[in-house]
């Protein structure tokens, strides 16, 4: 709520060929308490009095010696676009042809002469209150802008240092885990008449354990360079990356005795780093978990769903899992299986989100447990 004071201390400028009309406004507006009033009868200086102090609103009479009113307008209109101050206008004119066309060169309201001194004071009151309240929201606006750019900025900072301590940590833990692995073979080969076979398993079990963690590391610095090894989208054939992805895939592929068919795929705009990756995990996934007996088949099929949105289908036939689980396969570390059952970390799924997150489309999935699992990857085919 604006308070009397607020009104008062306005900066009003009135624009008028004839003194008396503007002697007339500045009695009224003085007698309301407004105490800051600039009047002008030379059209020709309105507009430097304009920039040099800034009203909140313009009492401007329309037909004056050159420039007139409408000529006044459309230069501040042309000059001074971003601000909004409203202009009243002052006319003895009623007619709609007028009306119109001062509205369309910038006015927001009339008074008619000669005055109303009442409906004056109230129309002048309201274009006020339209300027405070303008203004007001743009300070807020600007403000909430300020803030988001500040949070926007420490939440980035934040991200590139947890991403640069995962990458430097991973680092420094492969480094032991090398060691243990290199010594486990030392003395496994120097010492192994001695050990005996219960020596043997367990330096055999340390040496697992060594490389299932050097393997997650390894998801782990893949999950972090999702975001520090961001680049520049381009324009990608993404037929020609499965294929080559299908390449690097052939040998498990073909100890599997699997079958990939695929519908051809279009260019879009992306990472191809990273849509490699994506392919290689929804179907390294669909030839790791496959029913026991029975060939693995996947199926990629794709399909425009709307304008600029390519939806993927990377179906299977494999062990399924209950939807119920839905939310859980895509975290990191997670596993709907024991880690004997199925190699793996853990990480596919979670690398596969975060990739299409990067391109602000989105991944889900529908199952049937002891039937497959069909992955369903939304992309932009233009990125921006």
């Amino acid at each position: 709520m604006l308070s009397d004071e607020d009104f008062h201390n306005s900066k009003i400028l009135i624009v008028d060929d004839d003194p008396s009309n503007t002697l007339l406004l500045v009695h009224m507006l003085e007698d309301e308490g407004y105490q800051s009033l600039v009047v002008v009868n030379d059209s020709k200086k309105a507009l430097d009095l304009y920039f040099e102090i800034r009203p909140d609103l313009v009492l401007l009479d329309l037909y004056m010696p050159p420039p007139d009113g409408f000529e006044i307008m459309r230069q501040l209109m042309e000059r001074d676009s971003g601000s909004y101050v409203p202009i009243l206008v002052l006319t003895a004119l009623r007619d709609d042809q007028t009306r119109l066309r001062a509205l369309s060169s910038g006015a927001k309201d009339f008074i008619n002469k000669p005055f109303d001194l009442m409906e004056a004071r109230i129309r002048i009151k309201n274009l006020l209150e339209m300027r405070f309240l303008y203004q007001k929201a743009l300070d807020q606006n600007y403000n909430l802008e300020k803030k988001v750019k500040a949070r926007t900025a420490e939440l980035e900072q934040t991200m590139r240092e947890l991403s640069d301590f995962t990458y430097i940590a991973s680092h420094d833990l492969q480094e032991p885990l090398r060691k243990i692995t290199t010594f486990g073979d030392r003395l496994q080969q120097k010492y192994e008449s001695a050990l005996g076979p219960q020596g043997l398993d367990y330096i055999q079990r340390m040496q697992k354990s060594a490389e299932r963690m050097s393997a997650l590391i390894d998801a782990l610095l893949d999950f972090s360079r999702i975001t520090t090894d961001a680049r520049l989208f381009e324009t990608i054939d993404l037929q020609e990356v499965l294929q080559n992805v299908l390449s690097d895939l052939e040998l498990q592929i073909e100890t599997s005795e699997g079958i990939v068919e695929v519908k051809p795929l279009p260019s879009i705009e992306a990472d191809k780093i990273q849509m490699g990756q994506l392919f290689q995990n929804l179907i390294s996934n669909g030839l790791k978990y496959r029913r026991e007996g029975v060939p693995p088949r996947i199926t990629i099929k794709n399909e425009l769903i709307q304008e600029n949105l390519l939806e993927i289908r990377v179906e299977d036939n494999g062990i399924g899992f209950d939807e119920k689980y839905l939310n859980r396969i895509f975290k990191p570390f997670e596993r709907l299986h024991g880690i004997g059952v199925f190699e793996g970390t853990g990480m596919g799924l979670s690398i596969c989100q975060k990739i299409v997150l990067c391109h602000k489309g989105s991944i889900t999935a529908q199952s049937v447990l002891g039937q497959g699992s069909t992955f369903i990857v939304t992309l932009p085919v233009r990125a921006g």
